[in-house]
């Protein structure tokens, strides 16, 4: 596969994962609804302008791009909708996070599907599909064993990780009916490069005896957008998946604890689960995903010293 189309193409993952890809001699056109910098977009990419709830537009950005894969980041990152005693500034209509989302992906497979010549589509879902994120029932994501992996089950109550499971079923559907190869990457908060100095490494959790139940809404692990672009990438070029995938996507733990120490200190309930549980890596794993794809991160806080 030679030619990309990149979705979210002025956004700041897509920057990474097209600079990853134009190393490796990727022809890659870019599609947002915003034009990007010219100052800070690779020259000799292209660009598509266009609306990604549009079949139009998914269409003329997979025709004009001849794409064999679709790299699909573009999405709403936080969900929309007003809540009763919990305010937020309105900037967005409430419903734009699901329609964009939602509507955005089934638009962009079903453009896909209408081109012979896309064979493959990875999609960035995220971690808070399992239901991580705005816990907007007020109780502990309820974990069923550990480590946390891709065939644990899905529980959101948020719109934004709501989207992100239909999401997945969209791809899963149009895999299975159209034969259009389909990865799902669970993605956990990004950690910038840019932005190092406001991350913390290395930490040692505070005990909190009395927390009942698992997470709300970190799991201390993250993903380096570098190392993403190497996963992307990797599941364009595999050729041993199903025809539907999803993986969990991750650099590293921020802990320096072992997980196992970090269970009993954190999320003490979940102490039983945790015995066989080695390492650092933390609650949920990327285990398939370095199995399957081959995926080895390279920009851990661990091996990298200025990040300390």
């Amino acid at each position: 596969m030679k030619s990309v189309l990149v979705t979210g193409g002025s956004g700041r993952l897509a920057r990474y994962v097209i600079d990853y890809l134009l190393e490796r001699d990727y022809r890659v056109t870019g599609f947002d609804c915003v034009a990007p910098s010219g100052a800070d977009y690779p020259k000799g990419v292209q660009f598509v302008k266009g609306d990604l709830t549009t079949l139009e537009d998914c269409m003329r950005a997979i025709s004009l791009s001849e794409a064999d894969a679709i790299i699909h980041l573009a999405a709403i990152p936080y969900d929309t909708d007003l809540h009763p005693g919990q305010p937020r500034i309105q900037n967005l209509p409430e419903d734009e996070c699901m329609k964009v989302n939602t509507m955005g992906t089934y638009y962009l497979m079903d453009a896909a599907r209408r081109f012979k010549h896309v064979r493959t589509v990875a999609f960035a879902s995220s971690y808070y599909a399992l239901g991580l994120g705005r816990r907007l029932s007020g109780t502990p994501f309820q974990v069923d064993y550990l480590p946390i992996d891709e065939e644990h089950p899905n529980r959101p109550e948020d719109t934004y990780a709501l989207s992100k499971v239909f999401g997945e079923e969209i791809l899963r559907a149009y895999s299975r009916a159209y034969g259009i190869r389909a990865v799902a990457f669970r993605l956990q908060g990004i950690d910038w490069p840019f932005r190092k100095d406001d991350y913390k490494y290395g930490i040692t959790l505070a005990a909190k005896p009395d927390h009942i139940g698992g997470p709300v809404i970190t799991t201390y692990q993250y993903v380096d957008p570098r190392d993403a672009a190497q996963a992307f990438t990797l599941a364009i070029e595999a050729e041993n998946l199903d025809m539907f995938e999803a993986f969990h996507l991750l650099t590293d733990s921020r802990h320096v604890e072992d997980t196992r120490e970090v269970v009993g200190k954190v999320w003490p309930d979940l102490v039983g689960m945790a015995t066989h549980l080695e390492g650092t890596e933390g609650l949920i794993t990327a285990h398939k995903l370095r199995t399957k794809l081959g995926y080895k991160p390279q920009y851990s806080w661990r091996n990298q010293p200025n990040h300390q």
